[in-house]
């Protein structure tokens, strides 16, 4: 029988032995675990078997009122199944009640039947399907792009701080309804809001634009998950009127890429069905890992 507790500072060894036997030793979670820990909102949950931890998950709240689950991991030489079904309920069991939530998500990889097929038999439903996008680079790849302060489209891209301009760009173009109201940054979905977006991009200095006449040509944000040894880049959504303006957001991507270049480096774009934005990106080289359509996130349904 699977038990729970939270995650101490002390489990740190023995977490990252279970991440070491994982996705060939380049799980996220040693790089995330103390913030975890340190995560009071939510819980950073360890599962507990014959006394020795034999997986994790962590709940997230992304809003005060929007729950994620994240992280569920099972140490691979574990025989026993059911631990995606036990950490879920679990979860389950903290969020019963909560009449204020506004929705209880979590996203996976297309591949990952386990998760799928434990988390349908839970009730979850799948509401959105994206394309992961990655471009990646060594570091002579990176330093060796002619990039400068001016893009070869002769645009300038500077940051975006008036909260309106950006508002009436996003919600203008069927971004949002082709991502169904959700910005992914990395493997999480955030619900879109005014709000949410400005106090966590535009505040931020994390949102960029191509600005001609007062109105805005194009959009691009993006976060740098300094938390990783390499450089990683989430790229949150790009978008722009003509290949022009987004060619200028592209280079401006990559010029900051550049500016932080270590030895291996990688933005990653969770893509909505948009052909303009899909055209876009492959022009400059992102690509699916295995295929389109493997970004998944599935909802629990109220009541």
């Amino acid at each position: 029988m699977f038990t729970f507790r939270r995650m101490t500072p002390a489990d740190k060894p023995a977490l990252a032995a279970i991440a070491a036997r994982i996705w060939d030793g380049t799980d996220y979670l040693p790089a995330v675990f103390d913030e975890w820990v340190a995560d009071t909102a939510g819980e950073f949950t360890a599962v507990i078997l014959g006394g020795r931890i034999v997986g994790c998950g962590k709940l997230t709240f992304l809003t005060p009122v929007d729950a994620w689950f994240e992280g569920l991991r099972k140490d691979p030489d574990l025989a026993e199944k059911g631990v995606t079904t036990a950490v879920t309920s679990y979860f389950l069991s903290r969020l019963a009640g909560r009449r204020d939530l506004a929705s209880i998500r979590f996203a996976t990889y297309v591949k990952n039947l386990a998760s799928i097929t434990a988390n349908e038999r839970q009730g979850f439903l799948r509401c959105l399907t994206l394309s992961c996008k990655t471009w990646n680079a060594k570091r002579a790849e990176l330093e060796a792009l002619p990039l400068g302060a001016t893009s070869a489209s002769g645009l300038v891209v500077q940051q975006v701080t008036r909260e309106e301009l950006a508002f009436r760009f996003l919600e203008s173009r069927g971004y949002l309804e082709a991502t169904k109201g959700l910005l992914p940054e990395g493997w999480r979905a955030l619900p879109y809001s005014r709000e949410l977006f400005a106090s966590r991009y535009i505040r931020t200095g994390r949102c960029w634009g191509v600005i001609e006449g007062g109105a805005l040509k194009g959009l691009s944000v993006f976060v740098h998950d300094t938390r990783h040894a390499h450089t990683y880049i989430k790229l949150v959504l790009i978008d722009a009127r003509d290949a022009g303006a987004a060619s200028a957001l592209f280079d401006h991507l990559f010029t900051y890429a550049k500016e932080h270049v270590s030895d291996y480096n990688e933005i990653e774009l969770i893509q909505p069905p948009i052909p303009r934005v899909r055209d876009f990106c492959a022009a400059r080289g992102f690509r699916s890992w295995e295929q389109e359509e493997d970004f998944l996130v599935y909802e629990y349904p109220k009541g």
